[in-house]
C-alpha cells in the first residue's frame, strides 16, 4: 500500500506543477529561465506520446496507458516484486503514467514544460521524469536481481558438488573396507 501512496503523491506533484506552470507561462510556446544553459521552462501541449508520436491518437494512448497502469497496480498490490527497489520503480512508473493520462483524459493533451538548452531533446514534464527514473531503477533492480540469482545458483551448485564429493568419499571408504575384508577372508581361506 505505501507504494500506491507513493504513486498518488507523484500524481499530485505532477498535476500541481503542470497547473503552476500553465498559470505562470499562460501561452503555449512562452518560456522563462529556469537553469540557464541547461533547462528553461517552455509551455508545450503534447497531443501525442514521447516525441509527439501518435499525435491525435488520444483514445489509443489512454487505452494502452490504462492497461499498463492496471497491470502495474495489480503487481504492486500482490506484493510483487519482493524487492523494495522493484516496487519503487513500479510506483514511479505508475505515478508518472497516471499523471500524463490525467492530462490526456481531462484536456486531450499532456502539458510539458522542461526544455533542454544544451541539446536538442523533446520538452518533458515531472511525470516523464518519474517514468524515466522508474525505468532506470527497474533496470538496476533487474540487473541486481539477476546477479543475486546467479550467485544463489552458484552457491546451490557448490553445495551439490560438496554433497557429491562427500558421497564419493563414503563410497571410496566403503569400497576400501570391502576390499580389506575380502583380502582378509581370502588370506584365511588360503590356509
Amino acid at each position: 500500500m505505501p507504494y500506491v501512496l507513493l504513486s498518488a503523491l507523484i500524481v499530485v506533484l505532477d498535476q500541481w506543477y503542470k497547473g503552476f506552470i500553465s498559470r505562470q507561462l499562460v501561452r503555449v510556446g512562452s518560456s522563462a529561465a529556469f537553469l540557464p544553459g541547461v533547462l528553461q521552462l517552455t509551455l508545450v501541449h503534447n497531443y501525442g506520446a514521447s516525441w509527439g508520436i501518435l499525435a491525435g491518437k488520444t483514445t489509443l494512448l489512454l487505452a494502452v496507458t490504462a492497461l499498463v497502469c492496471a497491470a502495474i497496480l495489480c503487481v504492486i498490490l500482490l506484493g510483487k516484486p519482493a524487492a523494495v527497489l522493484g516496487r519503487i520503480s513500479l510506483a514511479f512508473i505508475l505515478g508518472g503514467a497516471v499523471g500524463n493520462a490525467l492530462d490526456r483524459f481531462l484536456q486531450g493533451y499532456v502539458i510539458d514544460m522542461f526544455e533542454t538548452q544544451f541539446m536538442d531533446f523533446p520538452v518533458f514534464n515531472v511525470a516523464d521524469c518519474f517514468i524515466t527514473v522508474g525505468a532506470v531503477l527497474m533496470c538496476l533492480w533487474v540487473l541486481g536481481d539477476e546477479k543475486k540469482n546467479r550467485l544463489e545458483r552458484q552457491e546451490a551448485s557448490r553445495r551439490r558438488w560438496e554433497k557429491s564429493r562427500e558421497a564419493a568419499k563414503k563410497d571410496a571408504a566403503l569400497a576400501e573396507q570391502t576390499r580389506r575384508e575380502f583380502d582378509e577372508n581370502d588370506d584365511v581361506s588360503d590356509r
